[in-house]
Protein backbone atom coordinates (compact mmCIF):
# COMPACT_ATOMS: atom_id res chain seq x y z
CA UNK A 1 0.00 0.00 0.00
CA UNK A 2 0.76 3.49 -0.73
CA UNK A 3 1.69 5.89 2.15
CA UNK A 4 -0.25 8.50 0.94
CA UNK A 5 -4.40 8.43 1.34
CA UNK A 6 -5.93 7.48 -1.82
CA UNK A 7 -8.79 10.66 -3.72
CA UNK A 8 -12.15 8.64 -2.96
CA UNK A 9 -12.92 10.35 -6.75
CA UNK A 10 -10.24 8.63 -8.75
CA UNK A 11 -11.39 7.49 -12.09
CA UNK A 12 -11.40 3.90 -13.45
CA UNK A 13 -8.12 3.43 -15.35
CA UNK A 14 -8.29 3.13 -18.96
CA UNK A 15 -8.70 -0.74 -19.76
CA UNK A 16 -7.26 -0.53 -23.04
CA UNK A 17 -3.53 0.37 -21.89
CA UNK A 18 -4.13 -2.41 -18.48
CA UNK A 19 -4.87 -5.13 -20.95
CA UNK A 20 -2.00 -4.04 -23.95
CA UNK A 21 0.30 -3.93 -21.30
CA UNK A 22 -0.84 -7.10 -18.98
CA UNK A 23 -0.52 -8.67 -22.04
CA UNK A 24 3.22 -8.13 -22.84
CA UNK A 25 4.35 -7.63 -19.19
CA UNK A 26 7.09 -10.36 -19.53
CA UNK A 27 8.40 -8.32 -22.43
CA UNK A 28 8.70 -5.14 -21.04
CA UNK A 29 10.05 -6.10 -18.14
CA UNK A 30 12.81 -8.17 -19.80
CA UNK A 31 13.24 -4.84 -22.41
CA UNK A 32 16.72 -3.38 -21.81
CA UNK A 33 15.26 -0.37 -24.02
CA UNK A 34 12.91 0.46 -21.12
CA UNK A 35 15.02 -0.61 -18.62
CA UNK A 36 18.50 1.25 -19.45
CA UNK A 37 17.36 3.33 -22.58
CA UNK A 38 18.94 6.85 -23.39
CA UNK A 39 16.18 8.67 -21.94
CA UNK A 40 16.40 7.43 -18.35
CA UNK A 41 19.58 9.42 -17.53
CA UNK A 42 18.69 12.31 -19.34
CA UNK A 43 15.51 12.19 -17.03
CA UNK A 44 17.68 11.80 -13.86
CA UNK A 45 19.61 14.57 -14.89
CA UNK A 46 16.49 17.03 -15.48
CA UNK A 47 15.14 15.12 -12.00
CA UNK A 48 17.95 16.45 -10.64
CA UNK A 49 16.06 14.54 -7.31
CA UNK A 50 17.43 14.84 -4.36
CA UNK A 51 16.91 13.08 -0.54
CA UNK A 52 14.06 15.60 0.24
CA UNK A 53 12.37 14.67 -2.51
CA UNK A 54 8.83 12.27 -2.40
CA UNK A 55 7.91 11.61 -5.96
CA UNK A 56 5.66 9.79 -8.00
CA UNK A 57 6.19 7.80 -11.24
CA UNK A 58 3.13 8.04 -13.45
CA UNK A 59 2.67 5.04 -15.67
CA UNK A 60 5.89 3.51 -14.11
CA UNK A 61 5.62 -0.02 -16.31
CA UNK A 62 7.29 -2.50 -14.79
CA UNK A 63 9.34 0.36 -12.63
CA UNK A 64 12.32 1.15 -14.42
CA UNK A 65 12.01 4.84 -13.81
CA UNK A 66 10.73 4.63 -10.49
CA UNK A 67 13.42 2.62 -9.38
CA UNK A 68 15.74 4.50 -10.49
CA UNK A 69 15.02 7.21 -8.46
CA UNK A 70 14.78 5.03 -5.22
CA UNK A 71 18.57 6.04 -4.44
CA UNK A 72 18.42 9.26 -4.79
CA UNK A 73 14.77 10.36 -3.12
CA UNK A 74 12.85 9.77 0.35
CA UNK A 75 10.66 7.90 -1.03
CA UNK A 76 9.28 6.84 -4.79
CA UNK A 77 5.55 5.56 -5.81
CA UNK A 78 5.23 3.72 -8.78
CA UNK A 79 1.97 4.08 -10.38
CA UNK A 80 0.28 2.19 -13.00
CA UNK A 81 -3.11 0.84 -14.89
CA UNK A 82 -1.92 -2.47 -15.35
CA UNK A 83 -1.64 -4.54 -11.95
CA UNK A 84 0.58 -6.92 -14.36
CA UNK A 85 3.61 -4.35 -14.76
CA UNK A 86 3.68 -3.43 -11.38
CA UNK A 87 3.99 -7.05 -10.31
CA UNK A 88 7.15 -7.25 -12.30
CA UNK A 89 7.76 -3.85 -10.31
CA UNK A 90 7.42 -5.00 -6.79
CA UNK A 91 9.18 -8.71 -7.80
CA UNK A 92 12.60 -6.46 -9.09
CA UNK A 93 12.07 -4.33 -6.02
CA UNK A 94 11.86 -7.09 -3.62
CA UNK A 95 14.75 -8.39 -5.19
CA UNK A 96 17.11 -5.33 -5.49
CA UNK A 97 16.21 -5.20 -1.93
CA UNK A 98 14.98 -1.42 -2.50
CA UNK A 99 12.98 -0.48 0.84
CA UNK A 100 11.27 3.10 -0.13
CA UNK A 101 9.53 2.29 -3.78
CA UNK A 102 5.93 1.34 -3.00
CA UNK A 103 3.56 0.12 -6.35
CA UNK A 104 0.19 0.46 -6.95
CA UNK A 105 -2.94 0.95 -9.30
CA UNK A 106 -4.31 4.12 -10.66
CA UNK A 107 -4.93 6.10 -13.55
CA UNK A 108 -2.50 9.13 -14.84
CA UNK A 109 -5.59 10.90 -15.66
CA UNK A 110 -7.13 10.60 -11.88
CA UNK A 111 -4.45 10.67 -9.92
CA UNK A 112 -5.04 8.75 -6.32
CA UNK A 113 -3.08 11.07 -4.23
CA UNK A 114 -4.18 14.53 -2.45
CA UNK A 115 -3.23 17.95 -3.58
CA UNK A 116 0.69 18.73 -2.58
CA UNK A 117 1.34 15.26 -1.67
CA UNK A 118 5.10 14.86 -4.06
CA UNK A 119 7.80 17.28 -4.58
CA UNK A 120 9.03 15.36 -8.27
CA UNK A 121 6.74 13.56 -10.73
CA UNK A 122 7.73 11.92 -13.81
CA UNK A 123 6.48 9.71 -17.00
CA UNK A 124 8.55 8.43 -18.74
CA UNK A 125 7.71 6.60 -22.12
CA UNK A 126 3.98 6.58 -21.40
CA UNK A 127 2.24 10.01 -22.25
CA UNK A 128 1.58 9.27 -25.77
CA UNK A 129 -0.86 6.49 -24.23
CA UNK A 130 -2.95 9.23 -22.34
CA UNK A 131 -6.24 9.66 -23.58
CA UNK A 132 -6.42 12.78 -21.80
CA UNK A 133 -3.42 14.15 -21.63
CA UNK A 134 -4.25 17.78 -20.23
CA UNK A 135 -6.04 16.15 -17.59
CA UNK A 136 -3.11 14.60 -16.71
CA UNK A 137 -1.07 17.53 -17.04
CA UNK A 138 -3.47 19.36 -14.64
CA UNK A 139 -3.15 16.12 -12.17
CA UNK A 140 0.42 16.10 -12.17
CA UNK A 141 -0.25 20.36 -11.26
CA UNK A 142 -2.10 19.00 -8.76
CA UNK A 143 -0.19 16.65 -6.39
CA UNK A 144 3.13 18.74 -6.89
CA UNK A 145 3.80 21.06 -4.18
CA UNK A 146 4.39 24.06 -5.28
CA UNK A 147 8.03 24.69 -6.01
CA UNK A 148 8.17 21.03 -7.43
CA UNK A 149 8.64 19.37 -10.80
CA UNK A 150 7.31 17.59 -13.62
CA UNK A 151 9.79 15.54 -15.41
CA UNK A 152 8.66 13.75 -18.85
CA UNK A 153 10.18 10.98 -21.50
CA UNK A 154 7.94 10.93 -24.01
CA UNK A 155 8.09 10.23 -28.26
CA UNK A 156 7.40 13.23 -30.53
CA UNK A 157 6.34 13.67 -34.03
CA UNK A 158 8.89 15.80 -35.84
CA UNK A 159 6.52 17.65 -37.80
CA UNK A 160 2.61 18.80 -37.05
CA UNK A 161 2.18 17.59 -40.79
CA UNK A 162 3.44 14.12 -39.64
CA UNK A 163 1.42 13.58 -36.75
CA UNK A 164 -1.76 11.92 -38.07
CA UNK A 165 0.46 9.89 -39.68
CA UNK A 166 2.49 8.50 -36.98
CA UNK A 167 -0.33 8.11 -34.73
CA UNK A 168 -1.91 6.08 -37.16
CA UNK A 169 1.57 3.62 -37.58
CA UNK A 170 1.77 3.67 -34.16
CA UNK A 171 -1.46 2.90 -33.18
CA UNK A 172 -1.44 0.01 -35.76
CA UNK A 173 1.22 -1.63 -34.16
CA UNK A 174 -0.23 -1.06 -30.15
CA UNK A 175 -3.47 -0.01 -30.16
CA UNK A 176 -3.42 1.49 -26.57
CA UNK A 177 -1.35 4.58 -28.43
CA UNK A 178 -3.00 7.59 -28.57
CA UNK A 179 -1.44 10.50 -29.95
CA UNK A 180 2.44 11.69 -30.11
CA UNK A 181 2.63 15.81 -30.28
CA UNK A 182 5.48 18.02 -31.41
CA UNK A 183 7.41 19.90 -28.73
CA UNK A 184 5.53 22.97 -29.58
CA UNK A 185 2.21 21.30 -28.72
CA UNK A 186 3.72 20.04 -25.48
CA UNK A 187 4.67 23.38 -24.47
CA UNK A 188 1.43 24.74 -25.62
CA UNK A 189 -0.56 21.96 -22.88
CA UNK A 190 1.97 23.00 -20.42
CA UNK A 191 0.61 26.75 -20.42
CA UNK A 192 -2.90 25.84 -19.94
CA UNK A 193 -2.06 23.63 -17.08
CA UNK A 194 -0.43 26.50 -15.10
CA UNK A 195 3.00 24.90 -15.37
CA UNK A 196 6.26 26.26 -16.99
CA UNK A 197 8.21 24.94 -19.51
CA UNK A 198 11.88 24.71 -17.96
CA UNK A 199 14.39 22.98 -20.56
CA UNK A 200 13.78 20.00 -22.99
CA UNK A 201 16.18 17.89 -24.56
CA UNK A 202 15.50 15.71 -27.45
CA UNK A 203 17.21 11.85 -27.43
CA UNK A 204 17.08 9.58 -30.37
CA UNK A 205 16.26 5.98 -29.73
CA UNK A 206 16.85 4.10 -32.74
CA UNK A 207 14.51 1.07 -33.00
CA UNK A 208 15.00 -1.93 -34.60
CA UNK A 209 11.68 -2.98 -36.71
CA UNK A 210 11.58 -6.51 -35.82
CA UNK A 211 12.13 -6.15 -32.14
CA UNK A 212 9.41 -3.15 -32.21
CA UNK A 213 7.21 -5.37 -33.85
CA UNK A 214 7.97 -8.09 -31.37
CA UNK A 215 7.58 -6.31 -28.54
CA UNK A 216 3.93 -5.26 -29.02
CA UNK A 217 2.81 -8.86 -30.67
CA UNK A 218 2.15 -7.85 -33.55
CA UNK A 219 0.90 -10.09 -36.36
CA UNK A 220 2.21 -11.01 -39.79
CA UNK A 221 -0.34 -9.11 -41.11
CA UNK A 222 0.50 -6.01 -38.89
CA UNK A 223 3.68 -6.18 -39.33
CA UNK A 224 3.33 -5.78 -43.45
CA UNK A 225 0.85 -3.42 -43.34
CA UNK A 226 3.37 -1.14 -41.35
CA UNK A 227 6.16 -1.88 -43.88
CA UNK A 228 3.33 -0.89 -46.36
CA UNK A 229 2.37 2.47 -44.37
CA UNK A 230 6.42 3.50 -44.81
CA UNK A 231 6.62 2.94 -48.14
CA UNK A 232 3.59 5.44 -48.87
CA UNK A 233 5.53 8.05 -47.33
CA UNK A 234 8.04 10.68 -49.67
CA UNK A 235 12.07 10.15 -49.23
CA UNK A 236 11.66 13.32 -47.16
CA UNK A 237 9.15 11.96 -45.11
CA UNK A 238 10.90 8.45 -44.41
CA UNK A 239 13.98 10.52 -44.24
CA UNK A 240 12.12 12.80 -41.02
CA UNK A 241 11.06 9.08 -38.92
CA UNK A 242 14.73 7.99 -39.90
CA UNK A 243 13.58 4.65 -41.55
CA UNK A 244 16.30 2.27 -42.50
CA UNK A 245 15.85 -0.13 -45.42
CA UNK A 246 18.03 -3.29 -45.90
CA UNK A 247 19.28 -4.65 -49.12
CA UNK A 248 15.71 -6.20 -50.24
CA UNK A 249 14.64 -2.26 -49.67
CA UNK A 250 12.48 -4.13 -46.47
CA UNK A 251 12.09 -1.82 -43.67
CA UNK A 252 14.79 -2.32 -40.75
CA UNK A 253 14.61 0.28 -38.26
CA UNK A 254 13.24 3.78 -38.07
CA UNK A 255 14.04 6.44 -34.98
CA UNK A 256 11.84 8.10 -32.18
CA UNK A 257 12.87 11.36 -31.02
CA UNK A 258 12.39 11.10 -27.45
CA UNK A 259 11.66 14.27 -25.47
CA UNK A 260 12.87 14.75 -21.97
CA UNK A 261 11.49 17.93 -20.80
CA UNK A 262 11.08 19.88 -17.29
CA UNK A 263 8.06 21.35 -16.13
CA UNK A 264 7.83 23.50 -12.52
CA UNK A 265 5.24 24.48 -10.77
CA UNK A 266 5.48 28.02 -9.01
Amino acid sequence: MSDHPARADHATPDTSSAAQFNRHAAKYAASEVHRHGPSLPALLAAADPHAGDVALDVATGTGNTALALAPHVAHVTGLDVAEGMLAHARDRAAQEGVPNATFVVGSAEAIPFPDGSFTLVTSRHAPHHFRDLPRFLAEARRVLKPGGRLVIADQISPAPDLQAWIDAYQRRRDPSHHAQRTVPAWQALAREAGLRWAAETLVPYRLEFAWWTAQSGSTQGTVQALREMVATLTPPQQAAIGAEFDAAGQLSAHVDQMMVARLERD
